[in-house]
């Protein structure tokens, strides 16, 4: 998503308008049919202003992922206790606050657009976080970030899928509980 007229406060204020009026959109019709026509008309907007902000519906949702995105990252900085299950905490506060959106967007199966722009901004989040002085490869790096965040997206669906009803302390207890799981000695011959 290129960023538009980043600074100007009519282009800001523009650019909240057609989110509404998208999200809006999409709570009584299908997101592949949704014209930018109808979310300029329900922005009160002329399709040149939608064509000086975006080139397309997808970067009004990138634009609003990355929002949620810029603040969990900077959540996440602000950390002393960077173990998994506090992450998750951050993670899903974070998600709290944005569950009507996240909903919404779940039930267009348009979470897939999130998790690639976190698959772009994620690397040098984890940089930041965890320092460049690392002993592991590149390659084994961005496995492991690929593993993290399929994970924690998958887990955000399911979250949503029931409605949001636990609690970010109660989502921490349950990665605290997989981080076990996993650790947890095998004593069968049994392979998975």
């Amino acid at each position: 998503m290129q960023d538009k007229n980043k600074g100007n406060s009519k282009s800001n204020q523009s650019k909240l308008w057609m989110e509404a009026a998208l999200l809006k959109l999409m709570e009584t019709e299908n997101y592949q049919e949704i014209t930018i026509q109808e979310i300029t008309d329900h922005a009160g907007l002329s399709r040149r202003t939608f064509y000086r902000n975006y080139s397309s519906k997808e970067d009004i949702l990138e634009g609003c992922f990355y929002k949620i995105w810029s603040e969990y990252r900077f959540l996440v900085l602000q950390q002393k206790d960077i173990s998994l299950p506090n992450i998750a905490r951050v993670f899903f506060t974070e998600m709290q606050k944005y569950t009507g959106f996240l909903s919404v967007i779940n039930r267009h199966r348009l979470l897939p657009l999130f998790l690639t722009k976190i698959d772009e901004l994620l690397p040098s989040a984890f940089e930041e976080v965890k320092g460049k002085d690392m002993s592991f490869s590149k390659e084994s790096l961005q496995y492991a970030l690929a593993f993290s965040t399929g994970g924690f997206f998958r887990i955000l669906i399911l979250w949503l899928n029931d409605n949001a009803q636990k609690s970010p302390d109660e989502m921490a207890g349950i990665l605290e509980d997989f981080i076990y799981i996993c650790n947890y000695p095998d004593n069968s011959n049994d392979k998975l």
